[in-house]
């Protein structure tokens, strides 16, 4: 019996640790904007079109959060401009596309973190904290 439990961690701790490694549980993604009228000649040329902004890189395009709520509405941005969310709160927020597909990392009080666009497109974000509260807010990327 002792033989058998053991080979079951064995077996778990594995799994887990291949798991942890493997190229799918990585966060990289490739999100597709908002179709429609919303966002003419948008595609995802085959590559992400968002993905988070080089450590130390400068805001071209700057977002207040505060009061649960996104400041401007709408974002506007040109391609590859990084665009950095601020959280004025005192509880954590994210700007997160609403299909799931990117995301700022949470963001504590006093923080910012930020992303950049590599395909033009109209996305709707929200914050994954609070998406009840602070949802269907638009970035336009040109």
């Amino acid at each position: 019996m002792r033989r058998i439990t053991l080979g079951l961690f064995v077996l778990m701790g594995t799994l887990a640790t291949a798991a942890c490694s493997s190229p799918a549980a990585s966060t990289s993604t490739s999100p597709a904007p908002t179709t429609g009228a919303s966002a003419p000649g948008a595609s995802t040329g085959g590559g992400a079109a968002c993905a988070s902004a080089q450590a130390g890189a400068t805001a071209a395009v700057t977002v207040e959060i505060k009061d649960f709520k996104f400041a401007p509405q709408p974002v506007k941005a040109k391609v590859g401009e990084v665009i950095g969310w601020t959280n004025n709160d005192s509880v954590p927020h994210t700007a997160s596309l609403a299909d799931g597909s990117c995301t700022t990392d949470q963001l504590a009080g006093g923080t910012t973190g930020a992303l950049v666009f590599s395909v033009a497109g109209t996305y709707t974000y929200q914050c994954n904290v609070h998406p009840a509260q602070m949802k269907d807010y638009t970035i336009e990327v040109e």
